[in-house]
């Protein structure tokens, strides 16, 4: 096995072109003009760990605590160049569990504690050289981990993990024998998991599990025979649970489920007949009290709509393009509004937001009727940042708004003389730790390369605005405090930041009750930001 990696860093703490506020710093993780192409970053026990590729071991599992010398290779899971291409990086019990593919075992299930040590195949789910797949639509839920895996005899299907080899099988094999299942896409609702899986009988149709066996079942045959429904983007609101569905005499609309099969039923038959009134992507998103959605009318094109939950109450918000369909897209809440990609029929696919009632192009990124494409929306110390396309040959670049088409620029290193630097586009990561955003990019003569995004600005403590949505207790806590939320949500985090603004920690919420480790983060006034879909919680919590 290839020495311990030291890593070589060029760290260019350089002043960017649209802010001095903002500094690139860049990581020169396999040395010279060869790509690292780093991704599937994760916060785990104040480090990153990450996926990146070295000419010599391939693509391995890297940890770096944001600094040029904490910057390292971890454990060379497959020796060689091959690479083991570690992904899909989950929390269980402490630990994070992943996929990845060692000599001679395939893609399998590992396990890590942030040691080299500590790094193992937690278990060879399809023996020998075969691929389980492990890690594929997973969510964890009470401690565990649900996903889909194929061992080789059963094919793929629901299996769970507690993080341990003993405690990580076959949860139920929904369609028997070597047959594949395909769980997909779950959402944890009222307790339980919902996804789509087929089964010979009936195709794919929506499912529930409450983590046992007996109790892994399908909710509704919504299509009946064996073609199947075919749900998809599941989505939590108003304390149901509503989705896509295609049926022969509806198409495919918008349905909703209070988990039983009697009341699972279609919203709005929005295109009548069997045209389709929703459009699989983008997925659904709750904003201002109510489900946007991508949808067809049957007259309108693919636009804009929202519901209420109701039949009268699913319209169309934007009619974009009056000569044919804007097929929005990448739907993101920033400072209150809703944000994403659409296409006029004039000005290509560009910058668009609405607040329900007032729907408007931001800016033309890419001026004429090229496509800016703005994708991957992320809101980073108060600014929106995401990836466009600024003229009509690939060149991908970086862009921070204010939300204003004035306030919108496009944000580089002084130095990056490259077209397209961006141009792979997999997106930002905030390391909680230094409160500083990560990405990968080709800025210079190292290729593409993993570089910081580092806003030098401070930001106090926001007022408290406390709701009855999420209760945080006891307060003041000590090792570790707890959130209680009251309303289903499908996206759920709590951000906490000091007195500075910088934040410490970040986690995601799956449950209605959960608890957070405070192991590391110093006594003291915190504000903690809780984000149940689009609804805010900002509370004060005292550590002692």
């Amino acid at each position: 096995m290839k020495r311990h990696i030291r890593t070589l860093c060029c760290a260019l703490a350089i002043t960017m072109q649209a802010n001095a506020q903002l500094v690139f710093t860049g990581f020169d993780l396999n040395p010279g003009a060869g790509d690292s192409s780093p991704w599937q970053f994760v916060n785990y026990n104040g480090k990153m760990l990450f996926n990146a590729a070295t000419t010599a071991s391939g693509a391995e599992l890297w940890i770096s605590d944001g600094t040029s010398a904490g910057t390292q290779l971890l454990k060379e899971i497959y020796t060689g160049s091959t690479g083991s291409s570690p992904y899909n990086f989950f929390e269980v019990n402490g630990k994070l569990l992943f996929a990845a593919i060692s000599n001679g075992n395939g893609q399998e299930l590992w396990i890590t504690d942030g040691t080299a040590a500590g790094t193992q195949q937690l278990k060879d789910i399809n023996p020998g050289a075969g691929s389980s797949g492990a890690l594929t639509n997973a969510i964890a839920m009470n401690n565990k981990l649900y996903f889909a895996a194929n061992d080789g005899t059963h094919g793929t299907e629901l299996w769970v993990s507690d993080g341990t080899s003993a405690g990580t099988q076959l949860l139920k094999d929904i369609n028997p024998g070597a047959a594949n299942a395909n769980p997909y896409k779950p959402v944890i609702y009222n307790g339980k998991i919902y996804f789509a899986a087929a089964d010979a009988a009936n195709g794919e149709e929506l499912w529930v599990t409450d983590g046992t066996s007996a109790g892994t079942l399908m909710v509704r045959d919504i299509a009946t025979g064996i073609v199947g429904s075919s749900p998809g983007s599941l989505t939590i609101y108003n304390g149901l649970l509503y989705f896509f569905a295609s049926t022969t005499a509806y198409g495919r609309e918008l349905w909703v489920t209070d988990g039983t099969s009697a009341n699972t039923q279609v919203i709005k038959d929005l295109n009548p007949g069997p045209g389709a009134g929703a459009y699989t992507y983008p997925y659904t998103v709750v904003f201002g009290g109510k489900l946007y959605f991508a949808g067809d009318n049957g007259t309108s094109g693919t636009e804009v709509f929202a519901t209420d939950g109701t039949t009268a109450g699913t319209v169309l918000v934007a009619n974009i393009n009056s000569s044919g369909s804007s097929l929005p897209s990448e739907f993101y809440i920033y400072k209150n509004k809703l944000y994403f990609n659409a296409d006029d029929g004039t000005n290509g696919r560009e910058l668009w937001v609405t607040d329900g009632s007032n729907t408007t192009m931001v800016t033309d990124l890419n001026p004429g009727a090229g496509d800016g494409s703005p994708t991957l929306f992320y809101t980073y110390k108060g600014n929106l940042y995401f990836g466009a396309t600024r003229s009509s040959a690939p060149d991908y670049n970086i862009y921070k708004s204010d939300g204003t088409a004035a306030g919108t620029v496009l944000i580089a290193p002084t130095i990056a003389p490259n077209i397209n630097p961006t141009g792979d586009g997999v997106g930002f990561f905030l390391n909680t730790t230094n409160n500083t955003l990560y990405m990968r990019a080709n800025y210079n003569s190292n290729g593409l390369e993993m570089w910081a995004i580092k806003d030098t600005s401070t930001t106090g403590i926001a007022s408290a605005t406390t709701v009855a949505d999420a209760h945080i207790y006891p307060n003041p806590a000590n090792n570790n405090f707890t959130i209680q939320t009251t309303i289903a949500f499908k996206a759920g985090s709590v951000t906490l930041t000091d007195v500075t603004g910088r934040t410490v920690k970040t986690e995601k919420l799956y449950n209605n009750v959960q608890t957070i480790s405070l192991q590391g983060i110093a006594p003291g006034t915190y504000m903690a930001d809780v984000w149940l879909d689009d609804k805010q919680s900002v509370q004060k919590l005292i550590i002692e």
